[in-house]
């Protein structure tokens, strides 16, 4: 087997398990408003179970429906009738061969007003964050309080089949905000010292252990290093130390090593720019300090990065986190030696952006199915070999032509260019964008295995089309950089961003780039690393609107670095061969110099060609950016459904 070490067996308590892979928590909002287990949710840990995981860890399972509400959709074990669902979930889980644990949660001050209708509660009247409301300092009877359903909770999780429990003591919810210093300001039993700030945690587990005993497992999730020096007062890697000392000392069966807070959630959860392994060193020396197994999550991108992990004994068990809703077959793959069919996580941030920004349900950019599996089934077998085409080999035209074949039809995949990606390969150019090359590559090579009829170097036109005789013709073939109306834009020194990505235009010295969305900032990335003096342009008050700041802030903070003149609110005017003409937000003309301009003003889809193309089949389907411009998300997602519902 290659990945000995990932499908050896392994122990938490008595509980044993299959392999070495964990199923990271990750709030999705899927469950019902009332905190019960949706068939959404049930079918999403489903597939996962189904994919080979070892152990599930739930998403967090809110143990107080009164003070603890950080999320509108949150699932919940604080009340008896949620019971049942969470039965239903847990046989789902089972008839898998996965065990599942529940993480036991409570938010304290990160709990919203909004959806609990009270004030939150914490051990100190410390906001969650600069700005953040103030929440209510608890007294010694609801702390007692606050115990107690941490502990009905746990035996609800016992009564539903789960196989363990974990508690959340990690990212700024309320353990975390009695064992840290910086939220815990308590000058009674409950603050000051290490042993009054765990005093909150280690009574929790007292409890739930004389409840349950020794045979139900206990996991606790910790942030082993905060990774927020600056600010004093929060965990560092000396005080998670210190903490998973006591616990092992108190006999939980597992640490599961997380890190982060507040102030720092990309140490939890990092977007495309950080590298796997990053944090290597936190859970190593856990490992290395700890007799009990230590879960850990690593950014784990590949199942040779996950075997090499255990190899090097940065952990015992491997978390996956993202890499499972891109993949919810990852396990099964890499076991039957298929990880060339494994779509990895590009680290979009596509999920935590609808959960956290968005506050809908979780989804992933690479796999349309994930949140999906409930109404996307099983595919309808009525393609009968009937013909269809599909004209553009990008990431749209790719999912639908893999789906379409999944179903029975003959599908003919045309590409003007010499190979598919389509966008995909312009888009994995920029800096740290390499996992999206990963990701063009294994949607080729599922093609490969589909036995789509791929025609590369051939322009589809009607006519082409027209002998095929297709039932239906799926349009994917992208969009055109728009080209504003204004004087100068065809001079010679005057180019599009996708030109500069793609390296067929090398500008030097002075360069405007005009608009500041990603694909401006990305080439603004690319410019100001090769020497060039930026001046960046955008109508709007602040570069990348409308893009998660999360990924909007990793990126600036790299474009920074290069000290571009960032002109916002300034509209282009005319562009001449060594200038550009600027409106000011006051209304004034300035003149700036530069000796290139790229233009990166967004696409919009070509209308043109749909009225060509009924001419021959009357089902015509425009997906991807042909039919609005978007993200890989978009492309995918369309490419998937159109395909999974498309009838003849």
């Amino acid at each position: 087997m290659a990945y000995k070490r990932l499908f050896e067996k392994g122990k938490i308590g008595s509980l044993e398990l299959k392999n070495r892979a964990v199923m990271s928590p990750m709030a999705t909002n899927f469950a019902n408003h009332d905190g019960t287990a949706s068939m959404q949710l049930i079918r999403y840990y489903a597939e996962r179970a189904k994919g080979g995981v070892g152990l599930i860890i739930t998403e967090y399972i809110g143990v107080d429906h009164v003070y603890s509400m950080p999320a509108p959709n949150m699932l919940g074990l604080s009340q008896d009738y949620q019971v049942k669902s969470h039965e239903a979930l847990t046989e789902a889980v089972h008839a898998y061969g996965a065990k599942i644990f529940a993480q036991l949660h409570h938010a304290g001050s990160a709990s919203k007003s909004a959806y609990s209708g009270n004030r939150a509660i914490s051990a100190s009247e410390v906001p969650l964050f600069t700005g953040a409301p103030a929440p209510s300092a608890m007294t010694l009877e609801q702390i007692r309080q606050t115990q107690e359903k941490f502990l009905e909770a746990a035996l609800r999780a016992q009564k539903a089949g789960y196989d363990g429990i974990e508690l959340h003591g990690a990212h700024s919810y309320l353990i975390t905000q009695f064992l840290s210093p910086y939220y815990n300001r308590r000058s009674d039993e409950y603050g000051g010292s290490f042993e009054n700030r765990i005093r909150f945690l280690s009574e929790i587990i007292d409890s739930i252990r004389a409840a349950l005993g020794r045979g139900f497992p206990i996991s606790v999730r910790i942030s082993g290093d905060e990774m927020t020096k600056e600010i004093e007062g929060t965990l560092t890697l000396e005080d998670g130390l210190e903490i998973g000392r006591f616990l092992v000392q108190k006999g939980i069966d597992a640490l599961n090593v997380s890190n982060g807070n507040a102030f720092n959630p990309n140490a939890n959860c990092d977007p495309y720019s950080y590298t796997p392994g990053w944090k290597r060193h936190v859970a190593a020396a856990f490992k290395s300090a700890l007799s009990i197994p230590v879960i850990a999550t690593n950014t784990i991108k590949n199942p040779a990065f996950a075997e090499q992990l255990l190899e090097e004994g940065v952990s015992d068990f491997v978390a996956l986190g993202r890499a499972l809703l891109a993949d919810a077959e990852f396990i099964n793959k890499a076991q039957a030696g298929k990880e060339d069919e494994i779509r990895q996580c590009i680290g979009c941030m596509v999920c935590r952006e609808r959960v956290l920004a968005k506050n809908i349900g979780a989804a992933c950019a690479v796999n349309a199915r994930t949140g999906r599996e409930y109404i996307l089934n099983e595919y309808i077998l009525n393609g009968f070999s009937r013909p269809v085409a599909v004209i553009g080999g990008g990431p749209a035209g790719m999912e639908a032509a893999r789906v379409l074949s999944l179903r029975g039809f003959d599908v003919t995949l045309f590409e003007k260019e010499s190979e598919l990606g389509g966008s995909l390969g312009v888009s994995a150019k920029p800096p740290h964008k390499e996992l999206i090359l990963e990701l063009k590559n294994t949607m080729v090579h599922e093609l490969a295995l589909s036995g789509v009829n791929i025609r590369t170097y051939c322009e589809a036109d009607h006519r082409v089309i027209s002998d095929l005789k297709p039932e239906g013709v799926f349009l994917a073939i992208g969009a055109k950089p728009i080209l504003p109306k204004l004087p100068g834009v065809h001079l010679p020194n005057v180019c599009f961003a996708e030109d500069v990505i793609n390296g067929r235009i090398i500008p030097k010295g002075k360069v405007a780039v005009i608009g500041a969305g990603m694909t401006g900032l990305e080439v603004s990335e690319m410019l100001g690393a090769s020497g060039c003096e930026l001046t960046i342009v955008d109508m709007l008050s602040e570069p990348a609107a409308g893009v998660y700041s999360i990924v909007r802030d990793d990126i600036l903070k790299r474009v920074y670095e290069y000290k571009p003149n960032m002109l916002l609110g300034y509209r282009l005017c005319e562009i001449f061969s060594d200038a550009i003409c600027l409106k000011t937000p006051s209304g004034e003309i300035s003149r700036v110099e530069a000796e290139h301009v790229v233009l990166a003003l967004g696409v919009l889809p070509e209308q043109g060609m749909l009225d060509a193309y009924r001419a021959v089949c009357p089902q015509i389907i425009s997906i991807g950016d042909a039919s609005k411009p978007g993200r890989i998300y978009e492309a995918i997602r369309d490419g998937l459904l159109s395909a999974f519902y498309f009838e003849t």
